[in-house]
């Protein structure tokens, strides 16, 4: 069954829940990013099964038309969040497979027109499903949470079912598995459905034999229906400890956090997901070990065996976080750990010492809601601090000029002129030497915009 070659692929099915886990102040989750199970359905074969991590977002499909999809489209919702066209995005670059759409302003939503080596024709039309039920919005107007399955299936309107396949996901040789196939919706077992060479009966099920060892996909099919999702089998000879026979392989982990908390918030609340990784025809991950600690510190275990794909953080300001994930498989194959670190920028109120020049300027897109504004020539601040790198929290104006940046014994002149994003990475440092240093700010002509320091490893 496992190929000589390897080529890891994505743990499929796992979805889950964010959790908040205090570092500091206890706090509620992030609204979003989500953790949801992607699944396409092509003509002829799935193109994509597994965890995807999600947010709203400004998506790209093949054509070029990027719009921003995040739940709010044409009013549908009153916050933004993930939806499953975003879903949708965020697996083609992780899958490697291309999509399209054409997005029409009377209904402010994306027609989508490919996914992979299927395109829609005159008859022939994707549709979406959120937990099996077809969605009566579209792919930017609803929006999905973490635990969801999101569908995208070809020709879906001329489907009476979407199919749903249940069973053990361990066997033994020469005796029988009994799986189920039934309704994603209303959960009525289907006869007719071919899976693992067998045919359902009246009650949904079939009886499949397996005469050798080997971990096998199973994915029931019926020609009025949509592809089910794909079961995973361990089948191993009576009296080996299953999912053991063929798969001695550790599988991988990568890990997906922020640089700063500030890319993905105002907060020092930040989001780290992860997604486990296995060569094909592995037995499937259980679940992941994850520690948290503050930069040089001692490890302290956030969960042990759990199948959650992400969660929420926050931290302290100033301070950097390291994550770190380990993946296990049903064999008990255990992964490398993996890190990844986010640092918490200082507000603007509490790090650098800023002249009476600088005003302080209340808005909610900026790190802490406020920033720092300097348009007299001169303004300075200043900061100490040790770390390994600094960098700072600002927004590039239409019409900013200069900020002169000292540390170190180095100064650079930096532009901040630019189109403005909000808590943008403006300017960050070289490799320091170890110590305590002075971070001196000195505006040029022209406005300038501070939100915040962000001290790397402190």
């Amino acid at each position: 069954m496992k190929s000589s070659a390897r080529t890891l692929r994505r743990s499929p099915g796992l979805s889950a829940c964010a959790v908040a886990v205090a570092l500091a102040v206890p706090a509620g989750a992030l609204a979003a990013p989500a953790s949801v199970n992607l699944r396409i359905e092509g003509s002829s074969s799935t193109v994509f099964e597994g965890p995807i991590t999600t947010d709203g977002h400004v998506v790209r499909p093949a054509s070029g038309e990027n719009r921003l999809c995040d739940g709010t489209n044409g009013g549908a919702n009153p916050e933004p969040g993930p939806t499953p066209i975003t879903a949708l995005d965020d697996g083609s670059r992780t899958g490697g497979f291309p999509w399209d759409g054409d997005y029409f302003d009377s209904f402010n939503d994306y027609l989508v027109t490919q996914i992979g080596p299927d395109r829609s024709n005159d008859s022939q039309f994707f549709g979406q499903f959120v937990n099996s039920q077809a969605s009566q919005v579209g792919g930017c107007q609803e929006i999905v949470k973490s635990g969801d399955e999101v569908l995208w299936a070809f020709d879906a309107f001329s489907k009476a079912h979407v199919l749903r396949l249940t069973g053990p996901v361990a066997g033994r040789t020469n005796a029988p598995v009994t799986v189920k196939v039934a309704d994603g919706g209303d959960g009525a077992p289907l006869s007719g459905a071919t899976v693992g060479g067998s045919q359902t009966g009246a009650d949904g099920t079939a009886a499949l034999t397996f005469a050798r060892p080997g971990i096998y996909d199973l994915k029931a099919e019926r020609s009025d229906s949509v592809r089910s999702n794909l079961l995973r089998v361990c089948v191993d000879d009576p009296g080996v400890e299953s999912c053991t026979s063929t798969d001695r392989s550790a599988p991988a982990v990568t890990v997906r956090a922020p640089r700063y908390a500030s890319d993905e918030s105002t907060t020092r609340t930040f989001t780290v997901s992860w997604e486990g990784l296995e060569e094909a025809g592995g037995s499937g991950i259980t679940g992941y070990s994850v520690d948290v600690r503050r930069a040089g510190e001692p490890w302290r275990s956030v969960t042990r065996g759990e199948l959650l794909t992400e969660r929420a953080f926050r931290g302290s300001s100033g301070v950097s976080y390291e994550v770190r994930v380990l993946a296990v498989d049903r064999a008990g194959n255990s992964s490398a750990p993996v890190t990844a670190t986010t640092t918490v920028p200082l507000v603007n109120r509490d790090g650098p010492l800023f002249s009476d020049a600088w005003e302080r300027v209340k808005r909610e897109g900026f790190w802490g809601g406020s920033t720092r504004r300097s348009t007299e020539p001169g303004a300075l601040a200043r900061f100490r601090f040790s770390g390994e790198r600094v960098a700072l929290i600002g927004r590039r104006l239409p019409k900013g000029r200069k900020l002169r940046v000292s540390v170190a014994g180095r100064t650079k002149v930096i532009d901040v002129s630019g189109d403005p994003r909000f808590r943008e990475a403006i300017w960050t440092s070289a490799l320091l030497p170890p110590g305590t240093h002075t971070l001196e700010l000195k505006a040029g002509r022209g406005p300038v915009e501070v939100d915040a320091v962000a001290v790397v490893g402190r």
